[in-house]
C-alpha cells in the first residue's frame, strides 16, 4: 500500500492540478445509483481488420527500442554515486533580464501585480546581479540561493510564514546561515523526500554558498545552464539514480499479472527522452485477435491501477483491452513537477506527436489493435495533455484514439509557466472549431468535489480547475458537441476518485 511519503510526494508532484464540486447542468455529482455514461463500446472479434497507423519513428529511434519483461519488481544493486567534485556553475541575471521576463508575462498578470514587479526591479538598480541558475556537479540548486555579493557576514532572509506572508530573518554569519538552511530543509522537506535526498540537497546548497563567498564558481550562459538542467531532469546527470521507489503500486497485485506485462523502452529524438512503456495484455491473450487499447499518461502512478482494471476482464465484466501506461526510464523522476511541466505543458505538442506518430503506430505493429475504439487518459497536467490531444487530433493523419478522459485538467497552470507561449489557447480548444464543423471523439471530463481548495494559492485570478471544467463543458455545448460527458465525484480530493472512476468508465465504455 502507499506510504505517507508516497502520498505526500503525489500531492507535491500534482501541484499541477485541481477540481471540486460544480453546481452546473454540465456536470453531475456522484451517487450510489448515478446515471449511466453513454456506452460507446463495440464487440471485438477475430474477424476485425485493424486500422494501420503510419509509423514516423526515425532509424535512430527504431534502433533504440528495447522490448523485455517487467523489471519494476526487481531488486537493483545499490549504485555508488561518484564522489562530489564541488564544481559550481551559475548563470547570472540582471534587472533588465528580469524586466524582459516580466514583460513576456504581462498579459498573464493583474496591472497591480505587474506594476509591483516593475517597481521592485527598479529599486534593485541597474548594477544589481543575481543567480538565475545554479548547478553543483550538474545538480540544480533551486532554493536557498545566496546573493552574489554575499561575503559570509550578516544577511537577511525573507521567509514565508504559516499565513503565506513574508517574515524577515536576520542571521549574523555563515554558520547561522548553515544552521537556518539545515533546519528549514529538515522541516519543509521531510514529508516529500528521503533523508539521503535532503542531505544531498543541503550539501549542494552549502557548497554553492561557500563558492559564492570564495568567488570560485564558474559563470556559464543561460543556454548552457538550460542544457544542463534538461540533462539533469532527463536522467543524464550523475546525481539521477534509480527512481523505482517513486512508482506507486501494490507489489502483490503486480506480481499476479507480471507474466502478461511487456516493458518497452522507446526513445524520442525530438524530446531527447527515453520513455518506459508497460503493455499489459488481457487474460488469455490471442495474437490472432484484435483488441482495443487504452493508454494512460503518468505511468509512475497509473500502472498501479492496471491490476484492478484487468480484474474486470478476468471476471467477464468488460471486454478484453490492452492496457498501456507511459512513464519514463527509472532514472527520471516521473513525480517531479519539473518533469511533468516539461512534457505536459511546455512541450505538449511534441509529447502528443510522440504518442500519435511514434508510440501507438509501433504498438500497432506488435499487436492487432482496434484504434477505432481505443482511448487515452491524462490527469491534472496530464488532463491538459489529454485535452490538447483531443482538440488537435484533426491535425494528424494517425487517429489512434476515439475516447479521451480529461481528469482534473489544471488549465490555470499554463499561465504560471514562462515557456508556455500562448496560455489561453485552450479556451478556444486550440481553434478546433474554427477548422472543423463537427467533433467525432468521445470526451469524459472528471474531477473530485473537494480538490479546488487544495491548490487555492496557485489559481491567482484564473479559473480554478472546477471552473475550468465547467467552462469547457459550456464551450463544447455551444459548439453542439453531444459526445462529451462530465462527472464530479463526491467526497474526493484531487486523486482519490481515480480508481472508482476507472471501474465505472471501463464498465460503461468497454462493457460486454
Amino acid at each position: 500500500m502507499m506510504t505517507k511519503t508516497m502520498r505526500m510526494k503525489k500531492m507535491i508532484a500534482m501541484l499541477i492540478a485541481g477540481a471540486a464540486l460544480l453546481s452546473s447542468a454540465a456536470c453531475q455529482s456522484s451517487t450510489k445509483d448515478n446515471d449511466s455514461i453513454e456506452n460507446s463500446s463495440s464487440a471485438v472479434t477475430e474477424e476485425s481488420v485493424p486500422t494501420k497507423l503510419k509509423n514516423l519513428m526515425t532509424e535512430t529511434e527504431l534502433s533504440r527500442v528495447k522490448v523485455g519483461e517487467l523489471t519494476l519488481l526487481d531488486e537493483d544493486e545499490a549504485e555508488i554515486q561518484p564522489e562530489s567534485t564541488g564544481k559550481v556553475q551559475i548563470s547570472i541575471d540582471t534587472p533588465e533580464d528580469k524586466r524582459q521576463d516580466i514583460e513576456l508575462m504581462k498579459d498573464t498578470m493583474t496591472s497591480e501585480k505587474y506594476e509591483a514587479c516593475i517597481k521592485e526591479i527598479e529599486e534593485l538598480g541597474s548594477d544589481y546581479k543575481y543567480i538565475h541558475t545554479a548547478l553543483v556537479d550538474g545538480r540544480t540548486v533551486i532554493n536557498y540561493r545566496p546573493p552574489l555579493d554575499y561575503d559570509g557576514g550578516e544577511i537577511t532572509f525573507f521567509v514565508s510564514n504559516e499565513m503565506g506572508e513574508s517574515d524577515e530573518v536576520t542571521l549574523s554569519d555563515f554558520e547561522e546561515v548553515k544552521s537556518h538552511i539545515r533546519e528549514s530543509m529538515d522541516e519543509n522537506y521531510k514529508d516529500y523526500w528521503e533523508e539521503a535526498e535532503i542531505d544531498q540537497m543541503y550539501d549542494d546548497t552549502i557548497v554553492l554558498w561557500r563558492s559564492v563567498i570564495d568567488g570560485t564558481y564558474e559563470e556559464i550562459t543561460k543556454e548552457e545552464a538550460e542544457k544542463a538542467c534538461d540533462e539533469f531532469y532527463n536522467g543524464e546527470s550523475a546525481f539521477n539514480g534509480d527512481y523505482k521507489e517513486n512508482w506507486e503500486f501494490v507489489s502483490s497485485e503486480i506480481e499476479e499479472i507480471k507474466d502478461s506485462v511487456k516493458e518497452i523502452s522507446i526513445y524520442d529524438e525530438e524530446l531527447d527522452t527515453e520513455f518506459l512503456v508497460h503493455v499489459t495484455l488481457p487474460p488469455n491473450f490471442d495474437e490472432s485477435k484484435t483488441y482495443p487499447m487504452f493508454v494512460f499518461s503518468d505511468g509512475v502512478w497509473r500502472f498501479g491501477n492496471v491490476p484492478s482494471i484487468r480484474k474486470l476482464m478476468e471476471n467477464g465484466e468488460i471486454q478484453d483491452v490492452i492496457l498501456v501506461t507511459i512513464g519514463y526510464n527509472y532514472q527520471i523522476d516521473g513525480t517531479s513537477i519539473e518533469v511533468r511541466s516539461k512534457f505536459f505543458y511546455e512541450k505538449t505538442a511534441m509529447t502528443t506527436e510522440f504518442i500519435v506518430n511514434n508510440l501507438t503506430p509501433y504498438l500497432g505493429e506488435l499487436y492487432n489493435i482496434d484504434f477505432e475504439h481505443s482511448g487515452f487518459y491524462g490527469h491534472s497536467a496530464g488532463g491538459v495533455l489529454s485535452h490538447y490531444g483531443a482538440f488537435n487530433s484533426d491535425k494528424f493523419e494517425n487517429q489512434p484514439f476515439k475516447y479521451y478522459i480529461i481528469g482534473s485538467p489544471a488549465f490555470w497552470e499554463l499561465h504560471r509557466l514562462e515557456n508556455v507561449k500562448n496560455p489561453d489557447a485552450y479556451k478556444t480548444e486550440y481553434g478546433y472549431f474554427d477548422r472543423n464543423d463537427s467533433f467525432d471523439k468521445n470526451i469524459y471530463v472528471c474531477g473530485g468535489e473537494n480538490e479546488d481548495p487544495e491548490y487555492e494559492e496557485y489559481y491567482d485570478d484564473y479559473d480554478t480547475t472546477l471552473e475550468g471544467i465547467d467552462n469547457l463543458m459550456k464551450r463544447l455545448e455551444s459548439h453542439g458537441v453531444t459526445t462529451a460527458k462530465c462527472k464530479i465525484y463526491e467526497n474526493s480530493g484531487h486523486w482519490q476518485f481515480i480508481p472508482d472512476m476507472f471501474i465505472e468508465f471501463f464498465r460503461e465504455y468497454y462493457g460486454k
